[in-house]
């Protein structure tokens, strides 16, 4: 069981800000899990495995919310970070997204492609 976590790179973030919206994206996930049934059993189980996470790196919104829908149509919980503003980029920003905690094999459909965020 995994969690991915994808950060936007052409924002050009600080490493402090793209880790504030990678911990919202993670948070963000595990609410949702918390309100389904098949989601809570993969969110337990992540849980008691150790809450493997990973964060990777995208180029532009629009392949973070095609990555978004593929998620959204494997099932998988699903959020996207929208920025408030108030720091390093404008209000209303898509910042990231976070796919998970599910299934190795069915996280990797939609982010296994993807390299390390740096």
């Amino acid at each position: 069981m995994k969690m991915t976590i994808v950060i936007r790179k052409d924002l050009k973030i600080s490493c402090g800000k793209a880790a504030a919206q990678a911990g919202h994206a993670a948070v963000e996930c595990v609410l949702l899990a918390m309100e389904d049934a098949r989601w809570r059993r993969w969110l337990d189980q992540w849980l008691g495995e150790g809450q493997k996470k990973v964060v990777l790196a995208v180029d532009d919104v629009a392949h973070l919310y095609q990555l978004h829908e593929r998620a959204k149509g494997l099932g998988l919980p699903t959020a996207v970070v929208v920025d408030a503003g108030l720091t390093e980029v404008p209000p209303g920003t898509p910042t990231a997204i976070c796919v998970g905690p599910g299934p190795d094999e069915l996280v990797d459909k939609v982010t296994g492609s993807l390299k390390l965020y740096r």
